[in-house]
């Protein structure tokens, strides 16, 4: 299943719907998830490095698949 579907599905699964949030709390979770993905980035390298690149693969994948949904959320190019 790609990186785009199961985005899909966990937002199905949990209601995600446009609602009103808290700006502290956007904020939070941003850190949060920026500090999992240094971490995540940490362990692509060390595999890497190790000669198995699929994590490094599939966070290149994920950030592309963010990168599009922000894309068509704010309209841009």
């Amino acid at each position: 299943m790609s990186v785009e579907k199961r985005i899909e599905a966990l937002e199905r699964s949990y209601g995600a719907e446009a609602r009103e949030e808290d700006p502290a709390e956007v904020a939070r979770r941003r850190a949060e998830f920026a500090a999992k993905l240094d971490r995540g980035e940490a362990k692509a390298a060390a595999e890497e490095a190790e000669g198995d690149p699929r994590r490094r693969i599939a966070l290149d994948e994920l950030k592309e698949t963010m990168k599009e949904r922000v894309r068509l959320r704010t309209g841009g190019p």
